[in-house]
């Protein structure tokens, strides 16, 4: 099945797979014929965690990056998370829609992810933030906390401190460069992938974790 964000656009359809098809363990192209949407035309990516943003206008894996951005009609982009934060913005081209779909994990955020594929598109208007996991089940490393702020976000935006390491709160820290790039509407999961089941989680199932596959699409 699929959950929706709250935001929706008219000719715009997105969503995030959730409960037990999320612990299918076949790939990306296996997948995305037994889910249940507009598209029949895919965009995938392999991804790597980079700063890596293509703008496509056909179907297939696209190859490593971490982004994809589209003004087409009826192909839907993809990406898959297991904690990693999940973005979709909507934008205007030339009066017509455009859309991309980010893979946002510490490392992304760090070297800038979202904010290369705002570099890339034109008036981005809304952004969703989707499920992933919650500051209170991210414990990191100081080194993670230091990547955030050379990459431009306060430490007190992204940081719950604790003992004996502090806490990363991945959303927070997206929403902080959303805001850096001048997207007016923000709209937040309040999900945990770590916390609810229905949601796959690495850092609970590690190597057992299945993904959560994000999904947008302009359907006219």
């Amino acid at each position: 099945m699929f959950k929706f964000p709250r935001v929706t656009h008219p000719n715009v359809w997105m969503g995030w797979t959730f409960g037990s098809v999320n612990a299918d363990k076949s790939t990306v192209i296996e997948r995305l014929p037994t889910l249940q949407t507009p598209f029949s035309e895919w965009a995938t990516l392999n991804q790597t965690h980079s700063d890596i943003v293509h703008v496509v206008q056909e179907s297939g894996t696209i190859g490593e990056g971490d982004g994809t951005i589209t003004s087409q009609i009826g192909l839907g982009l993809v990406i898959q998370t297991a904690d990693c934060v999940p973005v979709f913005l909507i934008g205007e081209l030339d009066g017509k829609t455009q859309i991309s779909a980010v893979h946002a994990g510490w490392r992304g955020i760090a070297n800038q992810i979202v904010l290369r594929a705002i570099e890339q598109m034109s008036n981005v208007h809304t952004a969703i933030i989707g499920p992933c996991i919650g500051v209170n089940r991210y414990e990191v490393g100081e080194e993670v906390i230091e990547a955030m702020i050379d990459a431009g976000i306060p430490r007190e935006i992204c940081t719950q401190e604790r003992t004996p390491r502090p806490h990363l709160d991945v959303k927070m820290a997206v929403a902080h460069q959303l805001r850096q790039s001048h997207v007016r509407t923000i709209e937040t999961s309040g999900s945990c992938t770590f916390s609810n089941t229905g949601w796959a989680s690495y850092r609970r199932d590690g190597k057992d974790a299945g993904r959560v596959l994000s999904v947008i699409g302009i359907v006219c």
